[in-house]
């Protein structure tokens, strides 16, 4: 996916994405950060399709975005927002089974057995005939993650996943998002509010300040302090963490 000047405001809103060109590394997990404002939601959207730019271009293997049908953006992208409707009449198997819709007809017929790979790839093929609303926060999260890849996406988007769950849930949610880029694949787009999160799980990050892209490096290269109080206004401190390696932490 590439971004060609993308801009794009909400009607009197006075943050928004100002000229944005860069591209999505294949392959790679992606995160997006900055601080509340940035507009980083607002440029996730815009790279699914959901909102059009006003100016600039985003095109995905060579064709521009809003050439693609509904049907092709559902096997090119899939995303999983940060807050999902969760239905007492759904069983995770039902959840799962909508996201191969992608590759079927709306009348078609999708079995039990052609959901299990999907539910394996998050660890959950025990749990098809629990209801959905009987799941902790970071199972559910699960599910939507199992829905989207059975899209069987080229490109997984996420939005804050990690919103809501505990700090144990956070860990083992990052640690799937690594361990399904490594075996599908995929390339992984996500918007993170934690530096530490961001910087641990990508391969690529962009820093976003009041819709600006400020940096669009490795992640390896963003323990940059002067780099990281210019984008979020902070005073900022990297040390070293015995068997975990560089850590921000915010100092007065």
């Amino acid at each position: 996916m590439e971004l060609d000047h993308v801009s794009f405001r909400y009607s009197g809103a006075s943050t928004s994405i100002q000229k944005v060109t860069a591209t999505v590394p294949t392959g790679q997990i992606l995160s997006i950060i900055g601080p509340n404002g940035a507009g980083k939601t607002t440029l996730l959207k815009l790279m699914l399709g959901q909102l059009m730019p006003e100016q600039g271009q985003i095109k995905v293997q060579g064709q521009p975005l809003q050439d693609l049908s509904l049907k092709q953006r559902a096997q090119t992208m899939a995303f999983v927002s940060q807050q999902h409707a969760v239905y007492d009449d759904l069983r995770v198997k039902d959840v799962v089974k909508m996201g191969r819709l992608a590759s079927h007809s709306l009348l078609a017929t999708i079995t039990d057995e052609e959901i299990q790979p999907y539910l394996a790839q998050v660890h959950l093929e025990t749990l098809a005939e629990r209801w959905l609303s009987s799941l902790s926060g970071g199972q559910q999260q699960r599910v939507w993650i199992a829905a989207a890849l059975a899209q069987e996406p080229q490109m997984l988007f996420l939005d804050e996943p990690t919103t809501y769950l505990d700090v144990g849930h956070q860990r083992d949610l990052m640690t799937l998002i690594r361990e399904l880029q490594y075996t599908v694949h995929m390339t992984v787009v996500l918007v993170l509010h934690d530096i530490n999160q961001a910087l641990m799980v990508s391969d690529h990050v962009w820093l976003l300040k009041q819709g600006q892209l400020i940096a669009d490096r490795p992640a390896k290269d963003c323990f940059d302090a002067e780099l990281l109080q210019q984008v979020f206004g902070l005073g900022i401190q990297i040390v070293e963490v015995p068997q975990y390696g560089p850590y921000i932490i915010q100092v007065p």
